[in-house]
């Protein structure tokens, strides 16, 4: 019995030997970053950032997209990966808050390990330019007025914006009319031709529509005014006491090693902060906004808490 735990003993020191060596060790060979939406914007942002994160570390790291299903088909693929830190998710964090809340899901908020934030949005919520309001307070007012007349586009039912919409709704005590697209760019068509009122996207997708003179942004879903739109009151400024910056970032499964995480959080930052990073989000209007490890922990347990409570009281069958 004593030789048999001896053993034991032995082969777990030795695997944690090992194991500290890996970490101490890595990277040693190709790190891949899972993009898990259609190409697009996040995917752009992820090969962007590869360069950077590749020159760093010292090894190539590979973009693959792998959409299915809200971006849950890429995020369970990287929570069921051996915890080594080869293999990372690059998603917006709603795969990680919002999605294990709406449906049962190969795994949850705990079967992924925050690296590193990289931008927010910022979201921003627009009306169509012939509407009876102009400013995010006149939207209210006007929505409190006429219960229910107020409609908004979304990218579709039980999505993100969506979500958003009915949160702002709650905050503000109002009742909005939704209208699923099958994504932001029908939305915000269908809101420039005058046939809904209200759209929320990515400030990337509304500002130009905004300068363009064919809608009128109302407010940004940040806890603060940005750096890409620093004339456009937020939420909380316009009297709705919300905050919904959408957190794009990275992960890795749970239990990989801390070595090995902050090793990857201290080369984001590197990469994140670089010329061809910042400059491509000046030019794609993202707001290059990194956090470390610790950090991007905190503001997910946040949201990860706030949308519990918050989806079971909205219905989003509508």
């Amino acid at each position: 019995m004593k030789r048999t735990i001896t053993s034991v003993l032995t082969g777990a020191a030795l695997a944690l030997g090992v194991s500290a060596a890996a970490a101490q060790d890595f990277p040693s060979r190709p790190i891949t970053i899972i993009v898990p939406y259609s190409p697009g914007s996040t995917d752009t942002l992820a090969r962007t950032l590869s360069e950077g994160l590749s020159n760093e570390l010292g090894q190539p790291v590979v973009v693959e997209t792998r959409p299915g299903a809200g971006g849950t088909v890429g995020a369970a693929s990287v929570a069921s990966a051996d915890p080594d830190g080869y293999t990372l998710l690059m998603a917006v964090s709603s795969v990680q808050t919002v999605a294990p809340h709406q449906r049962d899901l190969p795994y949850g908020f705990d079967d992924l390990t925050p690296v590193a934030r990289v931008a927010v949005g910022p979201n921003v919520m627009a009306a169509r330019k012939e509407a009876p309001f102009t400013t995010m307070e006149e939207m209210v007012a006007y929505a409190k007025e006429n219960p229910g007349e107020v409609s908004f586009g979304s990218a579709g039912t039980g999505g993100a914006t969506h979500i958003a919409g009915e949160a702002i709704a709650r905050a503000a005590g109002i009742e909005l009319f939704h209208i699923p697209f099958g994504g932001v760019t029908p939305a915000i068509a269908a809101t420039v031709a005058g046939d809904v009122d209200l759209v929320l996207g990515f400030a990337s997708a509304i500002l130009p529509q905004g300068e363009a003179g064919a809608l009128v942004p109302l407010a940004q879903l940040s806890e603060e005014r940005t750096s890409l739109a620093p004339d456009l009151p937020t939420l909380k400024e316009a009297g709705v006491d919300l905050a919904l910056p959408p957190n794009i970032g990275l992960w890795a499964p749970a239990g990989t090693p801390d070595e090995v995480v902050n090793k990857l959080s201290d080369a984001v930052k590197v990469a994140a902060e670089g010329e061809r990073f910042t400059e491509f989000g000046k030019s794609t209007l993202t707001e290059i906004d990194y956090a470390d490890a610790g950090e991007f922990t905190e503001v997910l347990t946040e949201e990860d808490a706030f949308f519990a409570e918050l989806l079971p009281s909205i219905d989003l069958g509508k």
